[in-house]
């Protein structure tokens, strides 16, 4: 294999790298998963793998999705050769990150195909060989090639049942060890009773046959699990993009030259080089003068940003800038921001909001009820006919199965939690999504939400003889170690002034010692004799500065007003939302805002507990509450409102307690939230309500003797896969 930096795709071949980039297969063969951006016809698939033929196995390009799955011997091949290949072909390839979940949900989809394969063969071979028996009990046929032809369907039935229905039989025995029912259970009990008494009557010569009914069974019933599945990975696209874009490599900038290495191999400080097209592999400071990036993947942006000299580039950014950028990485691994949504997102596809569980539960009880109808069904049909007494009740086994009802309420949720992680919204707890429908009151927080979260000095007025860089030495020094806004705009004026026993409150400022005086900058309303400073902007935010007791300066700090705040808030209008300012500023500066952006009501110089009784108060009077912040100081308000976000550069504690997390820096995507949460609602109820209506419509025939085990396997299929399509017209939001 060729030595790391001979070639750009050597690195690959370390093991460590290779094996985290490619999944193990059938002997000593692994899996390979890459992005291909220059395949756009059958012709150039042809061309793939015609190139790949002498190198790998069981070549699969996805010309939709722009991929290529291979398996590869890598002690005959090199990972880096087959790169290399389709590099210098002009497909330029791209090594998609693994995840172990994602890997194992296709090796199950390409699993269930195959015994979906299995089921369909046998099906029709056995019910080809039930066709004589259609109609008559088989007695005008020759007995010995009767008893051949019903022990042919038997042997056909076996794989079908035991290999293409064992999902089936392996989930019902699951939850019956657990103690619980599910709709494994009727499905299993149907296809071994089924099955059970079909072999019985082979052997004994005589009676009627269901190996047709079980291998439809089986058929139908994993089609419809197959489409559902399908539905859940088509939902989940948003993250399998963020995992598929983490980087696997970077280049790092040395002494001697640039240097390929795996991001195991990456360390903080270092400085690292992205060519234009390549993705940034770490969060990290931008040393360029400036830098075009293209974070669709991260926000929804559909347009590239421009990002300059010290601002924070994330992991997963592309850069689309004519020259490549160069960044100093401040985050690895699991601490980037990409890593972090993406471990949010699959949280919450692994959490169940309580309506889902409720539902989950009747369908529970409706299973029980089920079994216990099959049971009754049985009883009277063998009082009345005992030789339809096996085949309703296996109907009413198979046709009342609760699939639809299961999936009514997962599937809305897993479109609709797709869809806002499209336009920017990351749904970090999904029975938010619940609350949201009855939604009538936003509350924001000013700084770092409603205006730019970067912050700059102002005017400042001394009003003692100290001058203006010390007065900022002295901002700084209080500041310093502070992550809020505020702190952040002192920080281009350190001094290198020491300041100890420093000691913050939200909302009423910081305060500490330098050289032995006691310092204290804090929200001042007014400067002598009432005068306001003069304002550039209506956020600015007056300061005071004190030593002591005695007055230094008042300083100015300006943030400019987001461009879509006033946007939003005139949408949240037009739905009848009421939206509220609370804020730890200045009275002055919150009711500038107010005003400039026509929001309903303000309350100013609020600490955090103030904040959270606000809202408890507004929940005492039927408010349904959103709040929206960044600062630590906003997590106890985020966390006590029905719904909590937080905005996408806010603190880590605040994000920790938000139900939604913003991940673009536009506030655009929360006007849709009611209208899509009501829609999720909505699909739901209907769902429920097809699957009430289609059990309360094929049970009196199945019990009635007028629904052949089949058909009332292929109606349950024909019912959830109507769930499923109701499921995915949910309405696409803009990111914009």
């Amino acid at each position: 294999m060729a030595a790391v930096g001979l070639s750009p795709w050597s690195v690959y071949d370390r093991p460590e790298l290779r094996d985290s980039v490619s999944q193990p297969s059938a002997g000593n063969s692994r899996e390979a998963l890459l992005g291909v951006d220059g395949v756009h016809c059958a012709a150039c698939v042809s061309r793939v793998e015609r190139l790949l033929a002498p190198l790998v196995t069981q070549v699969h390009v996805n010309l939709a999705a722009r991929t290529l799955q291979f398996r590869f011997d890598p002690e005959r091949v090199s990972l880096s050769s087959v790169l290399a290949a389709l590099d210098a072909a002009g497909f330029e390839p791209q090594v998609l990150a693994q995840d172990a979940r994602l890997t194992a949900r296709r090796a199950a989809a390409r699993e269930q195909l195959a015994r979906i394969g299995v089921a369909a063969l046998c099906a029709m071979q056995v019910m080809m060989l039930a066709w004589p028996f259609y109609g008559n009990d088989g007695s005008v046929i020759e007995p010995a090639m009767a008893q051949l032809l019903r022990s042919t369907q038997w042997l056909l039935a076996t794989p079908a049942v035991f290999y293409a229905g064992w999902p089936f039989l392996a989930g019902a025995a699951r939850t019956l060890r657990a103690g619980r029912v599910d709709m494994d259970v009727p499905i299993a009990l149907s296809l071994l009773i089924a099955y059970g008494a079909s072999a019985a009557n082979v052997l004994r010569g005589e009676g009627i046959l269901y190996f047709d009914s079980a291998t439809m069974f089986v058929l139908l019933l994993s089609g419809a699990r197959y489409l559902e599945s399908r539905s859940r990975i088509a939902a989940g696209g948003h993250l399998r993009r963020l995992v598929g874009a983490r980087k696997l490599t970077a280049v790092r900038v040395g002494e001697h030259g640039d240097e390929t290495l795996p991001l195991a191999s990456i360390a903080i400080g270092d400085v690292l080089r992205v060519v234009p097209g390549e993705a940034v592999p770490v969060d990290g400071e931008l040393l360029d003068v400036a830098a075009e990036l293209d974070e669709a993947l991260l926000s929804g942006e559909s347009r590239p940003v421009v990002r300059c000299a010290g601002e924070r580039l994330l992991a997963g950014s592309l850069n689309v800038g004519g020259s490549a950028l160069c960044l100093r990485a401040e985050s690895l691994g699991a601490d980037t921001w990409l890593a972090q949504i993406t471990h949010i997102l699959a949280a919450a596809q692994q959490e169940r909001p309580a309506y889902q569980r409720r539902l989950d539960r009747w369908a529970g009880i409706f299973i029980v009820a089920v079994l216990l109808l099959a049971a009754a069904t049985a009883l009277l049909w063998w009082h009345l006919d005992s030789a339809h007494a096996l085949s309703a009740a296996l109907s009413v086994l198979v046709a009342s199965c609760p699939c639809a009802l299961s999936l009514a309420a997962p599937l809305a949720l897993a479109a609709g939690s797709g869809r806002l992680a499209a336009a920017g919204v990351l749904v970090a707890r999904p029975q938010a999504l619940s609350r949201l429908a009855a939604l009538d009151t936003v509350v924001f927080d000013k700084t770092g939400t409603l205006t730019e979260t970067s912050l700059t000095v102002g005017e400042v007025e001394a009003l003692a003889e100290v001058d203006r860089g010390r007065c900022l030495a002295i901002c700084a020094a209080l500041e310093r170690g502070l992550l809020h806004p505020i702190a952040l705009a002192f920080q281009s004026h350190d001094r290198g002034l020491l300041a100890e026993q420093v000691s913050s409150q939200p909302g009423q400022g910081v305060a500490g010692v330098i050289d032995g005086r006691r310092y204290w900058l804090g929200a001042a309303e007014s400067a002598p004799g009432g005068r306001l400073l003069p304002q550039a902007d209506a956020a600015a935010t007056p300061l005071l500065l004190r030593r002591d007791e005695q007055m230094l300066a008042y300083i100015e700090v300006l943030a400019p007003v987001r461009a879509d705040a006033a946007p939003l808030i005139a949408a949240l209008h037009e739905q009848d939302i009421g939206v509220q300012l609370l804020t730890g500023d200045g009275v002055l500066p919150a009711n500038a805002l107010a005003d400039r952006l026509g929001i309903d009501k303000v309350d100013a110089r609020m600490q955090p507990e103030a904040k959270l009784a606000h809202v408890r108060e507004l929940q005492r009077q039927g408010h349904v509450v959103l709040a929206v912040g960044d600062g630590i100081n906003d997590a106890p308000l985020l966390a006590g409102a029905d719904i909590g976000c937080a905005m996408p550069d806010g603190a880590a504690l605040t994000q920790a307690r938000a139900d939604l997390l913003l991940v673009g820096n536009r506030l655009g995507s929360l006007a849709a939230l009611r209208h899509m949460a009501r829609m999720i609602r909505r699909r739901t109820m209907q769902n429920v309500g097809w699957a009430l209506a289609y059990n309360a419509f094929v049970l009196p025939l199945a019990i009635g003797g007028a629904l052949t085990p089949w058909l009332a396997a292929l109606g349950m299929s024909l019912s959830s896969l109507v769930v499923v399509v109701n499921a995915q017209r949910l309405p696409r939001l803009r990111a914009d």
